[in-house]
């Protein structure tokens, strides 16, 4: 039986499937925000409605094909039109990083995420100081290459309103594929190194002559931190080369010599005193704290594995529900699927009723002229008396069945 189209099924935003429209976006919400089995039971107590998992899991899975496809279709139309951003923001930092998940294959796969936010000067006035405070941070996870995850952050970058921004700063951990997404993007940003992480390298060359525990290490370490904080990072990186004549192995000479060569190539970028002066932000707790909000709180969780094809869907639904932007989101995705439901029907319609040829004069045929019509009436041939018996009829002679005839027969 072929498939029909029913205009009101789409001016209702009705869904394939025996559920609501209503039903699938809560099914997809919770799938998205709970693993599936307390999914199912979040869908009991507030819909009254029994599914089965397999079915919510499909379910989630399909409406997060959707949204990705949702995602990289915008990164193409804007890679196309190159329309101008709305957002007007002023100062917008930028972080990117990677957390691992689990797969069904028993591989572990990086999911990069990119945390965007506006940053301000804020007095705390519990600890008496000015803090640079990072507000309406919005989120783009994938688990792509660097490079096609490069391309396709541009959808939520060009939301936040990049090209309009009067400063950007990006604030990453200093690794090479952190770098090349900031030259990408922004090549005009503030690079900054972040502190904590600058901090572990100063720890690493303390720790490998003076000893991890000892009293010695955490006094030095004490005050190498607010001097790398609040004094030129030259004065710091001379200090570490400084314990090289301290140092009693070829090891210990080498892990120091690491550490103060990584500091030195970044001398730009962990200058603190003159970005805290600017009122820039120094550390990256904005997209650290985002594996745990977008990725660990949902995907990581004791014994989860996903299927590779699962992962990046999971991940546009994740971005959906962390972003705020859910409503929206789940608009998009009823239109998404009535324009793939509309270029389906087209084709089995077109697969099923041939081209006919064009029609010309040629094929044009001229009946032959046909006899007069008779408009008149038919003549009657029948008569219409009503009927009577005929004269010698036994009812006319008065003969009539006895009463013996009537009991015999």
């Amino acid at each position: 039986m072929a498939s029909a189209f029913f205009p009101l099924d789409e001016e209702l935003h009705l869904l394939p499937g025996h559920y609501t429209p209503q039903l699938q976006a809560a099914m997809t919400r919770l799938g998205s925000k709970l693993p599936f089995e307390q999914a199912v039971e979040e869908v009991w107590l507030n819909q009254q409605t029994q599914v089965e998992e397999t079915t919510l899991r499909q379910t989630t899975y399909r409406h997060g094909q959707a949204a990705e496809a949702l995602e990289r279709a915008e990164v193409e139309r804007l890679e196309r039109e190159a329309p101008a951003a709305k957002a007007r923001p002023d100062q917008l930092l930028v972080s990117v990083d990677g957390a691992f998940i689990h797969l069904t294959s028993g591989e572990w796969r990086e999911v990069k995420t990119m945390a965007v936010g506006e940053f301000e000067r804020r007095w705390n006035e519990k600890a008496g100081e000015v803090e640079v405070k990072t507000r309406d941070i919005s989120y783009f996870s994938r688990s792509y290459r660097i490079r096609d995850f490069e391309r396709y952050a541009l959808a939520e970058l060009h939301r936040r309103g990049l090209d309009n921004a009067r400063l950007i700063a990006t604030v990453n951990d200093g690794s090479e594929w952190t770098q090349s997404f900031a030259a990408y993007h922004f090549p005009q940003a503030v690079s900054i190194l972040d502190f904590a992480h600058a901090l572990d390298y100063v720890a690493t060359a303390g720790k490998a002559v003076l000893g991890e525990s000892t009293a010695a290490f955490g006094q030095w370490f004490a005050g190498k931190a607010a001097q790398l904080k609040q004094k030129p990072p030259q004065r710091t990186i001379a200090d570490i080369c400084l314990l090289e004549a301290k140092a009693t192995s070829d090891e210990q000479r080498a892990t120091i010599d690491h550490c103060r060569r990584y500091l030195q190539k970044r001398q730009e970028m962990i200058d603190y005193p003159h970005f805290q002066a600017k009122g820039l932000p120094i550390g990256s707790g904005s997209v650290e704290s985002s594996h745990k909000v977008v990725v660990q709180s949902r995907m990581k969780q004791a014994g989860m594995r996903w299927a590779e094809d699962h992962v990046d869907p999971m991940l546009a639904l994740r971005n959906l529900v962390c972003n705020g932007r859910w409503s929206q989101g789940w608009s998009q995705i009823v239109a998404y699927h009535w324009q793939q439901q509309r270029q389906q029907w087209q084709q089995q319609a077109n697969q099923q009723q041939p081209a006919s040829p064009p029609i010309t004069f040629a094929s044009v045929k001229v009946a032959p002229a046909s006899a007069a019509v008779d408009n008149s009436p038919p003549s009657s041939t029948t008569s219409q008396q009503p009927h009577r018996p005929a004269p010698d009829h036994p009812w006319r002679r008065g003969i009539w069945p006895t009463q013996e005839a009537w009991r015999w027969n």
